[in-house]
């Protein structure tokens, strides 16, 4: 376990300016040269594209107009729990995909991701795999915009972004690939990810890692977002704590799709979740945002239709109720 010198805090602590990083070690440019697109503007958006830029890729980041600015003039502070760095980082940055990538990621949030693909197009991206991280149960209609060689991807990690500086609490991620029905033997992923410090793995069964992903994030956003309180706060008060299985349970059950979700592994995901990480819906509820909520909802409600559940009387239901009243106070 890595602990952080403000690990007391209730929110990350301010970083002093620091000079530019250099690479640890001299590495060979990657012979495709063709750059890498990140979508969004977010803490993944950040880190995505910090740990690339590492690699030796030219990313871009599409952005809305003010991230845009802020990610090439200010840049921003990466800190990671697990090594002792403190890098900073300028990422050159467009409003549209201007020539063909080699990648593409897709990293906004659910409430942003339409606007964001308006930057998206098909003809540009040729033949270049599309990686979407945005959690989104159905991805169709961003397959139709962008073309079939989409891969839904999920990030294992926890991120934070405080202003211009981006935190990652605990170990090093995890970055699960979905291969997709297009798969081919030849995998052009290792090479892109090289040199990124991630662990990176590739899986056959994209709804089972879509609820191992969905499950422990919706619980956890929704306890910590309705208690005000970071979810290691949650874990160590017994009566919020001892909600924690009965709700992955009853978001197991929803999944259905077939699935029998092993629900110890999640529980315990949530249990060891770092002290100063915060859920993105905990911070949007107190900025009076919905965005979260809306996904959450529409997801559970939508999957326990077709598991033929009732879900006005689950207890997730009455939570999202109760955040609901939250935001409209």
């Amino acid at each position: 376990m890595f602990f952080r010198k403000d690990i007391f805090n209730t929110k990350p602590a301010a970083l002093e300016p620091e000079a530019e990083t250099a690479e640890d070690e001299v590495r060979n440019p990657p012979s495709d040269t063709r750059p890498v697109y990140v979508i969004g503007d977010n803490a993944l958006t950040c880190y995505l594209a910090a740990k690339l830029t590492d690699a030796g890729h030219d990313v871009i980041v599409i952005a809305g107009k003010e991230n845009n600015l802020s990610f090439s003039t200010n840049g921003i502070s990466l800190k990671e729990d697990s090594s002792l760095k403190l890098s900073r980082y300028k990422f050159n940055t467009s409003f549209w995909i201007k020539e063909e990538p080699k990648l593409v990621i897709i990293a906004a949030d659910a409430g942003h991701v339409n606007a964001s693909l308006a930057a998206v197009a098909k003809d540009k991206i040729g033949a270049a795999p599309v990686l979407c991280f945005t959690p989104l149960k159905d991805v169709n209609y961003i397959e139709a915009m962008v073309g079939g060689n989409l891969f839904r991807a999920f990030f294992d990690g926890y991120l934070q972004q405080n202003g211009q500086q981006v935190f990652l609490y605990g170990r090093t991620p995890q970055v699960k690939i979905c291969k997709n029905v297009n798969w081919e033997k030849e995998n052009p992923f290792p090479d892109i990810f090289s040199y990124t410090g991630l662990n990176v793995g590739y899986e056959t069964d994209t709804v089972r890692c879509y609820w191992e992903f969905f499950a422990p994030y919706a619980v956890g956003s929704l306890l910590s977002a309705l208690n005000n309180k970071n979810l290691f706060d949650i874990t160590k008060d017994k009566q919020l704590r001892d909600q924690i299985p009965r709700l992955i349970a009853e978001t197991a059950a929803i999944a259905a799709e077939g699935l029998e979700l092993d629900c110890e592994p999640l529980v315990k995901k949530l249990y060891a979740a770092p002290m100063n990480y915060r859920f993105p819906l905990q911070d949007e509820i107190n900025a009076g945002g919905y965005g979260e909520a809306n996904l959450i909802s529409s997801v559970l409600m939508n999957a326990a239709r077709s598991a033929k559940i009732r879900f006005m009387d689950s207890s997730l239901n009455k939570i999202l109720k109760q955040i609901y009243n939250l935001i409209l106070v």
